[in-house]
This record gives C-alpha cells, structure tokens and sequence, in this order.
C-alpha cells in the first residue's frame, strides 16, 4: 500500500534539509525554546492517506524532531486547540494558555498511569 511507501524527494528537500540542520545546532547550543526557525507540518488530509506517508518520510530524512516540551512548543506557535492522548500533554499545554483537550484514545492508553486527574489516587 502507498502510505508504507514515504515520498520521494522533491525539489525543495535540499532547503528543509538544511533547516533541520540548523534547528538541530541550535537545539544543541539549549536553544530549542527560542529558536527562530520554526517548522510546522500542515495537510488537509487525513491521516489514513499522505499524512502517515508525510510523517513517515520526515523521520526518514531525519527531520522529523521529537522530544521537545510540547507545552512550551505550543505557546510559541499559538494553535487555536491542542489535541492529545496524553494527560501530561494536555495539562503541559493548557499551563501554557493553550486550548487543550484530552483524546481517550491511542497507545498511550494501553498504559497504566501513576495517578488519576479525576479520584486524585
């Protein structure tokens, strides 16, 4: 099926190469918070169809960044609403100003949690 597939490289792959490159330097220096080069993946379609096949080739070219606070992250780009399956996310983000709700579904479901928001235990 095409979306196991990642895309090909396309004629501005070079410049989000270079990029990725940068931010990665920066984010080196502790500088992931305030850097000025911010990227932002935007599609309006779905996730069954080029959104995967999208994600999956920005890992494979290793621009794909993970493991920023995404609280803090959300403040500097400003979404009009977050949506997690994660708590921890969710409550990073709402700290932050944002508009945030939690989604009861994904992988982060199938693990048990040290405590409950709504019982407090």
């Amino acid at each position: 099926m095409f979306m196991s597939n990642k895309l090909t490289e396309g004629p501005l792959k070079d410049f989000h190469a270079s990029l990725g490159k940068l931010q990665k330097k920066i984010y080196a220096k502790g500088h992931r918070l305030d850097c000025t080069i911010r990227t932002c993946l935007v599609t309006a379609r779905s996730a069954a169809s080029s959104g995967i096949r999208a994600l999956k080739t920005l890992k494979a070219w290793g621009l794909f960044l993970a493991g920023a606070p995404k609280g803090l992250m959300l403040e500097k780009i400003r979404p009009h609403v977050y949506f997690d399956d994660q708590m921890f996310h969710v409550e990073g983000a709402a700290e932050m100003g944002t508009v945030a709700a939690h989604v009861p579904y994904g992988i982060a479901q199938k693990h048990t949690h040290k405590k409950s928001l709504n019982t407090g235990k």
